[in-house]
């Protein structure tokens, strides 16, 4: 099916520049303008031209659209764009759009390679189903696996679990993001996103790596308990390994730091390929503060372009394992009850969803005013 998705992303190429240098005229203030079809071509694949993964991002979209309009609104797109899959697929006998504005997979068999995205309450279904147990929003990740297994949170590692409810939206957001089943990878995974992830989904496959070799046994025997495609490798980022593969996507928490962040995204951005990928990114403010400037310059250094960026939704719940989280719940219980503060949240933080570019565009000369959308 991957070959058969291949050979369609070809095509749709050779499709959509065709319409690109035949409908460029017709488009707000380039009518007028005498642009010869070599800087057309060249416009094209530079700033049009997308990686087979993002297509089969934005065909994901379409298929598991409710209504085709969706498809704007969710990508940011407009509906020349839109048209454009339309008729390309409808083409290649892979859709039926319906006068409604509904779609009708024709190819069935694009679904079984593709992720269905799921509700927040189909994963907790999924979740409490196979772990036995009951999803508790505020509680720690990791409680969802105390009847399995014990593990020990170390301050070394500067580990800290997300919430329950945080943890079940991550999994919305990566399984209504990923293009494919392919392997998709986790640069560190003390939050279990991975186990979690491959519940709702089992034909995901998932590989962490990781330096706590604890961690690593633990999710090997959650994994082996419950049949999940999971595999682990102890690694430490910082020896810019090469994994041997390319993957699909990657996921990391990393330390809160400058150099934490782009010695963990630097890694993950390192084992995707020419056909692109998606990268999520949990951060918090933590000792970061106006050096998200920074960040911002190594994201575009790296062809990481910032698609979503979420707030409110990713929060940590109490803990004490450092001496700094001693003192400030000792000042916080000045003037705040204990059982409140303890019952509350600790730490937010923000979810960047980035697409990888795996070439980076050249910027095309050309005379034309600001107002000519081209």
């Amino acid at each position: 099916m991957e070959k058969f998705l291949k050979n369609l992303y070809k095509k749709f190429l050779i499709f959509e520049r065709n319409h690109f240098i035949s409908d460029a005229k017709l488009w707000v203030g380039v009518g007028k303008l005498k642009i010869n079809k070599k800087i057309l071509k060249e416009l094209y694949e530079n700033y049009e031209k997308i990686p087979f993964l993002e297509f089969l991002s934005d065909l994901k979209d379409i298929i598991y659209s409710k209504n085709v309009f969706d498809f704007i609104i969710k990508d940011t797109e407009e509906d020349w764009t839109l048209w454009l899959y339309l008729k390309f697929l409808e083409k290649e006998k892979i859709i039926k759009v319906k006068k409604d504005g509904k779609v009708s997979l024709l190819k069935k068999e694009i679904q079984e390679v593709i992720p269905k995205p799921k509700t927040e309450k189909e994963i907790k279904r999924k979740i409490e189903k196979k772990l036995k147990t009951k999803i508790k929003s505020k509680e720690p990740i990791i409680n969802v696996f105390k009847n399995f297994q014990f593990f020990r949170v170390k301050a070394k590692w500067d580990q800290m679990p997300i919430s329950q409810s945080s943890a079940v939206f991550l999994v919305k957001k990566i399984l209504e993001k990923l293009p494919l089943k392919g392997k998709f990878l986790f640069v560190g995974d003390d939050d279990f996103i991975s186990v979690i992830l491959s519940i709702v989904d089992p034909k995901i496959e998932s590989f962490v790596i990781d330096t706590d070799e604890e961690l690593l046994s633990f999710i090997d025997n959650l994994a082996l308990r419950f049949n999940l495609k999971i595999k682990t490798k102890k690694v430490d980022v910082s020896k810019k390994e090469f994994l041997g593969e390319n993957f699909i996507g990657f996921l990391t928490n990393p330390v809160y730091t400058e150099e934490g962040i782009k010695e963990f995204m630097k890694f993950g951005k390192d084992q995707l390929g020419e056909d692109g990928g998606i990268a999520f990114l949990e951060l918090g403010e933590g000792a970061i503060g106006n050096r998200r400037l920074f960040l911002q310059d190594f994201f575009t250094k790296n062809n990481l372009i910032i698609k979503e960026l979420i707030q409110n939704k990713i929060y940590y719940p109490h803990i004490m394992i450092h001496k700094e989280d001693k003192e400030i719940f000792k000042r916080l219980s000045l003037m705040i009850d204990k059982k409140i503060i303890k019952k509350s949240p600790k730490l937010g933080a923000d979810l960047y969803i980035f697409k990888y570019l795996p070439s980076r565009p050249k910027r095309v000369k050309f005379k034309k005013p600001f107002y000519a959308y081209i």
